[in-house]
């Protein structure tokens, strides 16, 4: 014989919310930027934080997204990114990530921690092996369009001169 129970409708468990639910449950996502601009994070911080809109390619949701860095480069209109969920705590409504070195965001050159955050390539290897590194013309040109213009040439969608 079955137990019965003396309530009617038992506890049900919450269902787990996800803090990036306009990625739709993927890592990551291509995305167009509209408008890229500095906002100021929330009470006890202070600092000018780089964010962007942008419109995710799959879904078509409009989004702000956090571009991290210590330059302000701020991305162009019509530039891709890719983006990952969690932003940063002190910007309220700024949940997700912007990745760097991938598409239209360049990497951080000359980073020596936290390297495959930023995108940045391990140059002590080069070091180790000769007392100056050999740069190749394409490593030259991309350093170059990254001085000058600001982006990297990576990726499939990289903008041609």
């Amino acid at each position: 014989m079955a137990t019965m129970s003396l309530l009617r409708k038992p506890r049900q468990r919450r269902p787990n919310k996800s803090h990036s639910p306009a990625l739709k449950k993927c890592p990551q996502q291509l995305a167009i930027v509209k408008k890229s601009f500095i906002t100021t994070p929330r009470k006890p911080n202070s600092a000018k934080r780089a964010t962007a809109k942008v419109v995710l390619k799959r879904t078509r949701k409009v989004v702000d997204i956090f571009l991290e860095g210590e330059s302000l480069n701020k991305l162009n209109p019509h530039s891709l990114v890719l983006v990952r969920g969690k932003g940063p705590r002190d910007l309220p409504g700024v949940n997700y990530h912007a990745i760097r070195g991938k598409y239209d965001f360049p990497a951080l050159l000359n980073r020596r921690k936290g390297r495959s955050k930023y995108g940045a390539k391990n140059l002590k290897k080069a070091d180790k092996k000769s007392t100056l590194p050999y740069i190749s013309l394409k490593e030259k040109v991309e350093r170059y369009r990254y001085l000058r213009y600001g982006y990297s040439n990576q990726g499939r969608h990289a903008r041609r001169f």
